[in-house]
Order: structure tokens, then sequence, then C-alpha cells
């Protein structure tokens, strides 16, 4: 198989969890790397260790300031015209039950996981599809499919939010060259994810564990694989699509 074409690549929320190895991996197969998150500190580190592989840029932004980040993602794009998108910024550890929602919760995170990602597809898109070949990727959820056993109604409205709009997406950019696609992943043991089960009582550990077919949360490394194959040349004919990475839940 042959070596991929050198790109460049977007990064949002790049300085965690998935996102932080999906940037290694790319680094690896020599892309130039766009890093943007709003924690400075953790994103510079990544760009110092990944700066030894490949060109990097770090950018700090807060991606849910909308008009601040259209600006920064206008600068990024003019400079650099990536051509590969990910939107890794979203996420809720906390279970609430519907009834105990308010309507901020609902703003807070649509904000943070639909109007986030659309506003990063707005500014980069036109450019990808004016040159003829794009890569985007948004991050959902497993509970976005269906219900989550460890969120709660707001976030999982969110993230099927996430599913709707980047089909619609998709489809006005079918045959561009732009393709857009989704990650749904299950209970992945990021940093985030991990610590808050480790604050469950250990009555709540059994419980999440004997609702999980395979026992057990699903690795950083487990997690990646479907984010770079919707990043690469080979998916050039996917788009719209869903993939579940969720180790068996919700069959």
């Amino acid at each position: 198989m042959s070596a991929p074409t050198p790109r460049t690549a977007l990064l949002i929320g790049a300085a965690g969890g998935i996102l932080a190895q999906t940037s290694r991996e790319l680094a690896e197969q020599g892309h130039t790397l766009v890093l943007f998150d709003r924690d400075a500190a953790a994103v510079h580190r990544l760009a110092e260790e990944l700066g030894r592989i490949t060109k990097v840029e770090a950018v700090v932004g807060d991606i849910t300031d909308i008009p601040a980040a259209e600006r920064q993602l206008t600068d990024i794009v003019d400079r650099f015209a990536p051509s590969i998108l990910v939107n890794g910024v979203g996420g809720d550890t906390r279970v609430i039950g519907y009834a105990a929602l308010t309507t901020d919760h609902f703003d807070r995170t649509f904000l943070e996981n639909v109007v986030s990602s659309w506003i990063a597809v707005k500014v980069c898109a036109p450019r990808m599809a004016a040159d003829g070949y794009g890569r985007i990727v948004n991050f959902a959820s497993a509970g976005g499919r269906t219900y989550s056993h460890f969120n709660n109604a707001a976030y999982v409205a969110a993230k099927a939010a996430v599913i709707g709009m980047t089909k619609q997406m998709a489809y006005e950019l079918a045959g561009t060259g732009v393709v857009a696609n989704v990650v749904a992943h299950g209970p992945i043991a990021t940093d985030r994810v991990a610590g808050a089960f480790e604050r469950r009582t250990e009555e709540s550990k059994k419980d999440v564990m004997s609702r999980l077919p395979m026992g057990r949360y699903g690795t950083v490394a487990e997690a990646v694989g479907s984010v770079l194959h919707l990043c690469s040349e080979s998916a050039g004919y996917s788009t719209g699509s869903v993939i579940d990475i969720n180790g068996g839940l919700y069959m």
C-alpha cells in the first residue's frame, strides 16, 4: 500500500483523549497539523511533542465562542487550507434524569456539540470544495444513536443532532470531493471518562460493567482507528455514514 499523500489536518479539541492520539497517528503519516484547543498548556505540549515529527501549528481558542472561533478558523483556512477536519469537542459524563434538566443544560450541550461542529465545517468546507478534496469527521456518541446509561437526555439529543446535521452536510457536499462522516464511540476510557468511572461507588461500577457486552471500556487506541480511516483517501466513497465503536453496546 502506498504512503498517504501529505495533507494538512485541523483537529478541534486536539489536546485531549481520542483527538490527541489521532493527532499523533496523523503526524506519523506525515500530515501537517493545526491543533486547536482552549487548554493552552496542553495544546502547546502536544505541539512540541509532534513538532519533532512533522510541521505543527498550535492555536489556542474556545470553539464555543462562535464569533471568535469563526475569526480564528478563517485565518487558519487562509494560511493552511486544511483538507482534513476532525471535530472532537463535546462530551458529558453527568447522569441527570430528564426531569432534573434545565434549558441551560440543553443550550450548553448543543453549543458544545452541534454549533461548534457546524461553525468549523461552515468555515472549512467551502475551501475544501473549491480545492476538490476534503475529509470531515464529526464526533457523535453511541448514546446519540439510541439512549445512554452514562449521560443525560440533553447530551443524547445533541449527539443525535450531530448525526443528522452531518448527514445533511454530506448530502450538500456530495460530488465536490468533500465527504463528511461521523464516529459514534461508546464508553472509551479517556482520562475524563475513566475519572468519572472511578468516582462511582463500587455498586455503581459493577452495574456499569454489567451493561457492557465486553465487560470493559474501550481503549483510546481502539477508538482512533475509525477516525483515521475516515480521514484517509480511501474514505472517498463514504459520506453521511456513522461508524459505531461501542464494544457491542446497543446492538
